[in-house]
């Protein structure tokens, strides 16, 4: 009767001591889930630094996580697409917004700039926005921005599968960070198989 109370106890020790030798940083590398033709994918440099979020069913723990979304009006329509690089000692996001007027007429090789108040105010929806932030682990936020009506975006729809729900394109951009009153520039954008 003693025995089985220890058990749990028991078997908790053990899975502690070969967790705490396991070298975890395999868990943080994404290198090995590119290589899933059906992995979802965003990379890109956040000035210069290496940003990559992938998610794919090959892996044992899920950490990074890329997302699409679609929110359609009639023919109106916005495409959200975000990754999540979960690091080591933070968390990266970089989130992009496409918006257009004429949802059947988008294909590949479509381009989005950002938005302007022009065309805003102008009852034009066409454009695009992307968001970039990271915050470290214990809470520190070390870079944040925005390129509504600040910065510069470029995106390019390279595939688009309606269908199936799927896209991939390029992107760049120029985003302000207002807390640090500095610009954040995001290069080699490219994201891959997104779900939307």
């Amino acid at each position: 009767m003693k025995l089985q109370k220890k058990y749990p106890y028991l078997l908790f020790a053990m899975l502690l001591m070969i967790f705490s030798s396991c070298d975890l940083s395999e868990v943080f590398e994404d290198e090995d889930d590119m290589d899933d033709s059906e992995a979802q994918i965003m990379t890109a440099k956040i000035n210069g630094e290496a940003f990559s979020a992938v998610e794919s069913d090959d892996t044992l723990i899920q950490l990074d996580e890329v997302e699409g979304d679609l929110d359609l009006n009639g023919d109106v329509f916005e495409i959200s697409i975000s990754g999540l690089d979960f690091g080591q000692s933070y968390l990266t996001t970089i989130t992009l917004s496409l918006q257009g007027d004429d949802y059947p007429s988008l294909m590949e090789g479509s381009q989005f700039v950002g938005f302007t108040q022009e065309n805003l105010s102008s009852g034009d929806p066409s454009g695009a926005a992307g968001v970039v932030a990271k915050v470290s682990l214990d809470g520190d936020t070390e870079l944040g921005g925005i390129t509504l009506f600040v910065g510069t975006i470029d995106v390019e729809i390279t595939k688009l599968d309606k269908e199936n729900e799927l896209i991939s394109g390029v992107f760049s951009f120029v985003a302000y960070d207002e807390d640090n009153d500095t610009d954040i520039i995001v290069t080699d954008g490219v994201f891959t198989n997104v779900e939307f």
